[in-house]
């Protein structure tokens, strides 16, 4: 090999380690960049979650020094909470005239079918939606529907082989003050609809429960100035209080996945039953007020 062969393959390969570090050293540019647009938008996100929850809960813990820094990890993490309680709500489900006599779940919810046409005739929500989006605009309504339901023990009849048995002890599940909340156009929607609705609840049982401790603290407290100091009027106070209460999401939220197998009458039945049956899973919503509710995403067809 002579000296210039030899000197043309040592530049080459010197040229392909320099144009490798080259892309290398790119590469870690574009990462860093997109790290920091990241952060830059996680900051941005995290700052209009705060100020939301302030604005919600008591705007007056603005005068509090450093409280947007003080409430960010809290409040970030119960966002978080929020959206994990939204991922475990099932997709949407149909809810029609047609559904009420093929979905165990929805002929369950509902004794008959006028009942579906009477919810979607007198909800507000649902009005305000149609007069907002034509059919050809939004044939499909998205939204969330939720129900209480009751459970009562019962004196009913049952089979026991070929034996009629009266004053069989019975439990009895109802589902009552059925609602429908954010009408949306489309599955994304009525996500980001799902999130801003439980989010904007939890926030708003949390005021509702600070103000009750407000009033109880005000009735009960004397005149002096220690006591005023260390009062819920005191915005430092109140900030320290109210981040007492959201340190633990799960407990001003959480959501249950419950297993009903129930008769065409509403009676719960044995695994082994084997009569007429609807047989489904429930989500319940828990609120920190002891409130339960069923909750569904649901689809109808206008």
């Amino acid at each position: 090999m002579n000296d210039d062969t030899k000197r043309t393959r040592e530049a080459l390969s010197l040229r392909t380690f320099f144009d490798d570090q080259l892309d290398h050293l790119q590469n870690l540019v574009g990462n860093l960049s997109s790290h920091i647009h990241e952060e830059m938008q996680q900051a941005e996100e995290d700052k209009q979650i705060v100020e939301t929850f302030v604005e919600v809960s008591n705007s007056k813990m603005r005068a509090v020094q450093g409280y947007a820094h003080k409430l960010r990890g809290y409040v970030r993490t119960l966002y978080n909470h929020v959206l994990q309680v939204v991922d475990e709500i099932p997709p949407p489900i149909n809810l029609d005239l047609g559904t009420f006599g093929t979905d165990t779940i929805i002929n369950a919810l509902f004794v008959n079918s006028n009942d579906i046409d009477k919810l979607f005739q007198t909800n507000p929500d649902v009005n305000a939606f149609l007069h907002a989006h034509s059919k050809d605009e939004a044939p499909i309504l998205y939204a969330l529907l939720t129900a209480n339901k009751s459970e009562k023990s019962t004196l009913g009849v049952a089979m026991q082989g070929d034996m009629l048995i009266r004053d069989v002890p019975q439990q009895a599940v109802n589902f009552s003050a059925h609602k429908i909340h954010t009408p949306c156009t489309s599955s994304a929607e009525l996500n980001v609809a799902l999130k801003e609705y439980l989010f904007t609840r939890v926030v708003a049982l949390i005021k509702q429960e600070m103000l009750s401790h407000c009033a109880d603290q005000t009735f009960n407290a004397d005149n002096s100035y220690q006591s005023k100091v260390n009062s819920l009027a005191n915005p430092d106070v109140y900030l320290d209080t109210l981040i007492s209460y959201i340190e633990n999401p799960a407990n001003l939220l959480s959501i249950n996945k419950l297993h009903f197998k129930l008769s065409k009458m509403g009676i719960k039945l044995n695994d082994d039953d084997q009569q007429s049956a609807n047989e489904f899973d429930i989500h319940e919503l828990n609120w920190r007020d002891n409130i339960r509710v069923v909750v569904l995403q649901i689809t109808h067809t206008l």
